[in-house]
């Protein structure tokens, strides 16, 4: 059965994805597939930030949050953030243009920062305050572009990033108002030993989301250089429909890497681990087919008329995503349990299958091709994880 803070974080989840689909929607319908396309190739690039800012940020400020300070905590993710977004504005900014340095640097910083407050609350259990300060970055972020939008006439793309700057600012500034609400601010104790364990975690951790996020988005670059961006904004709905699906897997994930993190009996770990999985494995099936019965004038109504394909795409991509749906909580027990090496191995083994395949694929059957690539890449990784589960349970018995 799911307990009560998987009801709340999968229902949290929902409305996040109603968010985040209305600024898809919103997207598509005004500045259509190439505009979307543009729009979804520098997300990419501030999620590839966010993930190194992540290494003090993410993962890592939750699993420490129990045994840390929380301030040095606070303090560490804080610098880092600044560090590393500026740092990564400035790389991506070399290869797609300076004009893109402001979006990319504040952007990716603001993410980061409210990152770090809500994986304190996920590492100290508080799955409340966890949910309301992840529910509420989408939602502010489509409010201030709907103001943008329809009150003060903004229409260029620009608008966009600034809804970003000030739909995440002001998620910032709330989380922090929470965190000086249930303690008052101390003065950080600076522990060496405490930033080497840090990120000792989070490089390891980090790494492999790295490796993963590439994997999943490594299509983005070769379809924007060999089809175009009409045709990535066409891939970036379909795939945005389709990872959907994964907010019943991640909202489990959440709660079981805080339960896995906060256990002392192993064995109901992996018990609860293969329960998670199962019902996600369910649940993820019935709404991807949900989303392939949809009619193709139902997309073109609600994207526009270059997308009344998606539905296909979406039945293309059904046995990766599922995979995904359910190696995710094997992911997330073996982050909880430290074992990081595994998902580190899992992600090379998916990458590698990804950048064999996908140019090959992209070029003889182009956004099918694509789909066929991700596919392999999904259910080998898949496959592997669950054997090392497999593996790891008769070892600790």
């Amino acid at each position: 059965m799911l307990t009560r803070n998987t009801i709340q974080t999968i229902i949290t989840k929902f409305f996040i994805l109603l968010a985040n689909f209305g600024l898809v929607v919103f997207t598509t319908q005004v500045w259509g597939s190439e505009g979307r396309g543009e729009i979804a190739l520098v997300i990419a690039n501030i999620s590839i930030i966010t993930i190194f800012s992540n290494v003090f940020c993410g993962s890592a400020m939750a699993y420490h949050s129990p045994i840390l300070q929380r301030e040095f905590l606070l303090f560490s993710s804080f610098v880092a953030a600044i560090i590393i977004s500026l740092c990564g504005a400035v790389v991506f900014s070399i290869f797609f243009g300076f004009g893109s340095f402001t979006p990319l640097f504040l952007i990716s910083l603001l993410i980061s920062l409210t990152t770090a407050i809500s994986s304190y609350w996920l590492g100290k259990n508080n799955i409340r305050n966890y949910n309301q300060i992840t529910l509420i970055i989408p939602v502010l972020i489509l409010v201030s572009l709907a103001v943008l939008y329809f009150i003060f006439k903004r229409t260029s793309l620009n608008t966009v990033y600034l809804s970003y700057y000030s739909g995440t600012g002001t998620a910032l500034i709330i989380g922090i108002a929470g965190l000086a609400a249930r303690e008052s601010f101390k003065v950080p104790e600076i522990r060496p030993g405490g930033i080497k364990s840090i990120a000792r975690y989070g490089i390891n951790n980090e790494f492999n989301y790295l490796l993963q996020f590439i994997n999943y988005r490594l299509s983005y670059y070769f379809i924007a250089k060999m089809l175009g961006m009409s045709d990535l904004g066409i891939f970036s709905v379909v795939v945005a429909v389709s990872e959907a699906v994964w907010i019943i897997s991640r909202s489990m994930s959440a709660v079981h890497f805080s339960n896995v993190i906060n256990a002392e009996d192993p064995i109901k770990s992996r018990d609860e681990t293969i329960s998670f999985a199962k019902q996600s494995l369910i649940i993820s099936l019935i709404l991807l087919v949900i989303a392939v019965l949809i009619p193709g004038s139902v997309y073109q109504l609600i994207f526009g008329n270059e997308f009344a394909s998606i539905g296909k795409f979406i039945l293309y991509l059904i046995p990766g995503i599922t995979a995904i749906a359910v190696s995710n909580l094997f992911g997330h027990y073996f982050a909880g349990t430290g074992k990081l090496f595994i998902l580190r191995n899992k992600s090379l083994l998916g990458l590698t299958t990804t950048l064999i395949l996908l140019p090959v694929l992209i070029r003889k059957y182009q956004l099918t091709g694509a789909c066929i690539s991700l596919n392999i890449s999904y259910i080998l990784s898949s496959i592997y994880l669950w054997i090392y589960f497999r593996k790891t349970g008769k070892s600790e018995k």
